[in-house]
């Protein structure tokens, strides 16, 4: 189950959270048992959507959008795989979108430099 006020995991039958000292209802119990939802669910599945689209539309933007909800998932305790592979992603789409701009300023001077020295059109 998971502190209603912190997010912090603990036993079922815990009455107080270790973390925050917040008091776990009998009614709060019951809730989180029905939801067991982790607060960095939400953004570890964004890291993710992001991070595949990321790699392969708009790779600059939404790479680091992905990285940033990664370690946002990360640092509210989540473990699963879903923020690393949403950060991985964005990594790597990161950088190939930072070497496609390289690679399309160096095809631009070269085609400069060829129209200037008349080799080309």
């Amino acid at each position: 189950m998971f502190c209603p006020k912190c997010g912090s995991q603990s036993s079922d039958n815990t009455v107080f959270c270790a973390y925050c000292g917040t008091r776990i209802s009998k009614r709060e119990q019951v809730a989180n048992v029905q939801s067991q939802k982790h607060p960095g669910e939400g953004s570890a599945v964004a890291s993710l959507v992001c991070g595949i689209l990321g790699f392969c539309t708009v790779p600059i933007i939404l790479s680091i959008i992905a990285i940033v909800q990664g370690d946002k998932a990360k640092k509210l305790g989540y473990t699963g795989g879903m923020a690393t592979a949403g950060t991985v992603l964005g990594w790597t789409g990161l950088i190939l979108g930072i070497i496609g701009i390289i690679f399309i300023i160096i095809y631009i001077i070269i085609l400069g430099i060829l129209v200037s020295n008349g080799l080309l059109g």
